[in-house]
C-alpha cells in the first residue's frame, strides 16, 4: 500500500515575504494588476482575520482595513522559493515534486520507520516548517488526490487506510475532487454538494454532462486509479541518511557525519558488488536552505577514506548558517567492482593508487582540466588526437606513421635559407645538423581534400641537438611541432 504526504501552504507569498524580513507587523496582503484595478493575491493571518480575501479589490480592501500595508505580488519568485522548498523536503524522501502554487507532495511508501512512524513523522515536518515561520497543513493518505484534498478540505493528519478513509472523504465538498471551479459550481447548485453525493449517482450520466476528467478525479480520490508525480531530483538507487539529533555547524561535526555516510553507503555497494562513480552529498539546513556538493571517480570505488579525502575542499564551500539537520548521501551512479587482493597483486595495487591520485587531481583542478591525449587514425596531423579521461580505455589501436613530435603548435612562419643549411624562427638562426623526410601529407577525402593544402613535413634536428617538426606547402615553410 503506498501512502503520500500533501503539505499546503495556504499562504506561501506572504510567509516568504515574512522570512525576508519584511517590515510588516499588521495586516499584510500581496497585490497584483487586473485589468484597470489591483486585486489581492495573498494575505496574510491577520488580514484574513479581518475579512480580506484573495480576489478582493484593493479598494475594497483599504475601505475595510485603512491600516492595510501591501506590496507587489512576486508570482515567479514565489515558485522559485517553493522549488526550493521541495529540494529541502527531500530530506524525508527521494520522491517529492511542486504540487501547484501553494503545495508540495511526497511519496513515503516505506519511509516513516525511518522517522519513527507516520505521526512522529508528521510532528517533525510541522516542527521544521513552525521553525521557519511558514504555515503549514500536512496530510497523509493512500494517494496523492486523496492527501491533497484532506489537507485542505479535511481536518489534516493521517487518513486511516483505504476502506475505512471512504467515508471521511465522501464528506468533503465537491472542490476537494480538484475540478473545475465552475464545474464545482455547477454540481453545488444542483444539490450535489459533497463527494459522495457524486460517488452514489450512475457515472454514465455524469460523463455525459461534466465530461470524463470529474470520474478520473474521483477515481484518483478513492485510489481506484494512479496518479504519478514527477519528483524534482533523480532518485539516486543507492543513498544513506543521517538525520541530527541538535544541529551541526562546524567542520569537525560535518567530517565525523561524512565518514558514517560513506561506511553506510560503501556497505550497500559492497553487497552488491558495486563501486561509486558520482556521490551527491546534500545538507539541510534549519532555516529551509539546501546545499549540495558532487564529487566524481575516475574508477570505481568504495574505500570511504578515499571518498572522504574527495569531499574535503568541496566542504569548504558548505555554509551551515544556523545549523544543519540532516544529511543525504547517494550514489548517482556505480560501477561493477570486484574485490581486490592488494596483498598479492602489486599491479593492481598501483591501479588503485593511480586512479585515487587522478580523483584528487580532478577534486583540485577540475574534471575538464585533468585528461590524457588519444592518438586518432586521422590524416591531418591538427585532428589526429583528442581528449580522454585519464583512466579511460584506448578506443582504437595506435595508427602506422612517421613518428610526431610531442608538442604540436599552430603553424609558425620560418624562413629557411636557400641553402638549406639554416632556417630562422622567432628571430633566432638555427643551424641544421640532420634532416629527415619529406613526408607528404594531403587533405582527408572526408573533407574532399579541401581542409589543408598538400604539405612535405621533415623533421631536422640543428647544430644543439634540438629536434623540429616542420613542413612546406605553396605557402613557404612553417614550424608545426617540436620533439622531445
Amino acid at each position: 500500500m503506498r501512502r503520500y504526504a500533501s503539505i499546503w501552504l495556504p499562504r506561501w507569498p506572504t510567509d516568504r515575504l515574512k522570512r525576508r524580513n519584511s517590515p510588516a507587523t499588521g495586516p499584510f496582503a500581496l497585490i497584483e494588476s487586473a485589468g484597470s484595478t489591483f486585486r489581492l493575491s495573498a494575505v496574510n493571518l491577520m488580514a484574513f482575520k479581518m475579512r480580506l480575501t484573495v480576489g478582493m479589490t484593493l479598494a475594497d480592501a483599504m475601505a475595510l482595513v485603512p491600516a492595510l500595508v501591501t506590496a507587489p505580488a512576486d508570482t515567479q519568485g514565489d515558485q522559485a522559493a517553493l522549488e526550493r522548498l521541495t529540494d529541502w523536503c527531500c530530506r524525508w524522501s527521494p520522491t517529492v515534486a511542486v504540487d501547484g502554487f501553494e503545495g508540495i507532495i511526497i511519496d513515503i511508501t516505506g519511509v516513516p520507520h525511518l522517522f519513527g512512524g507516520e505521526d512522529n513523522m508528521q510532528d517533525q515536518m510541522r516542527a521544521a516548517f513552525r521553525r521557519m515561520q511558514v504555515t503549514a497543513r500536512i496530510a497523509v493518505a493512500d494517494s496523492p488526490a486523496a492527501a491533497w484534498a484532506w489537507a485542505r478540505f479535511g481536518a489534516g493528519g493521517s487518513l486511516p487506510g483505504r476502506a475505512t478513509a471512504l467515508q471521511d472523504l465522501k464528506d468533503l465538498p465537491v472542490a476537494a475532487l480538484r475540478i473545475d471551479p465552475h464545474i464545482a459550481e455547477t454540481l453545488t447548485a444542483l444539490g450535489l454538494k459533497t463527494v459522495g453525493a457524486i460517488a452514489n449517482l450512475p457515472r454514465a450520466p455524469l460523463a455525459k454532462r461534466f465530461g470524463l476528467n470529474l470520474l478520473n478525479r474521483l477515481d484518483m480520490l478513492m485510489a481506484r486509479e494512479p496518479e504519478p508525480i514527477s519528483p524534482r531530483q533523480p532518485q539516486a538507487p543507492w543513498r544513506s541518511r543521517a538525520n541530527l539529533v541538535e544541529p551541526v555547524s562546524t567542520r569537525d561535526a560535518i567530517d565525523t557525519v561524512l565518514i558514517h555516510l560513506l561506511e553506510a553507503l560503501c556497505k550497500l555497494l559492497a553487497d552488491e558488488h558495486l563501486g561509486a562513480r558520482q556521490l551527491v552529498l546534500t545538507a539541510f539546513r534549519i532555516d529551509g536552505d539546501v546545499q549540495t556538493i558532487r564529487v566524481g571517480t575516475s574508477h570505481p570505488n568504495r574505500d570511504p577514506k578515499h571518498l572522504a579525502r574527495l569531499f574535503r575542499d568541496p566542504l569548504d564551500a558548505i555554509m551551515p548558517g544556523f545549523g544543519i539537520e540532516s544529511f543525504m548521501l547517494e550514489a548517482m551512479s556505480a560501477d561493477p567492482f570486484s574485490a581486490e587482493q592488494a596483498s598479492l597483486e602489486a599491479t593492481q595495487q598501483g591501479d588503485s593508487r593511480f586512479s585515487q591520485l587522478i580523483d584528487r587531481l580532478q577534486g583540485r583542478l577540475g574534471t575538464r582540466n585533468v585528461y590524457r591525449f588519444e592518438p586518432l587514425n586521422r590524416h591531418t596531423p591538427e585532428n589526429a588526437f583528442t581528449r580522454l579521461s585519464p583512466m579511460a580505455r584506448s578506443a582504437q589501436e595506435m595508427p602506422e606513421t612517421d613518428p610526431r613530435p610531442a608538442r604540436l603548435m599552430q603553424p609558425e612562419p620560418i624562413e629557411m635559407e636557400a641553402n638549406g643549411e639554416a632556417f630562422t624562427w622567432r628571430r633566432i638562426r638555427r643551424r641544421i645538423a640532420m634532416t629527415t623526410g619529406p613526408e607528404r601529407l594531403h587533405g582527408e577525402w572526408r573533407n574532399g581534400g579541401m581542409d589543408i593544402a598538400a604539405r612535405d613535413y621533415f623533421q631536422i634536428e640543428d647544430e644543439v641537438g634540438r629536434r623540429y617538426w616542420i613542413f612546406r606547402d605553396r605557402g613557404g615553410w612553417h614550424m608545426h611541432g617540436i620533439f622531445g
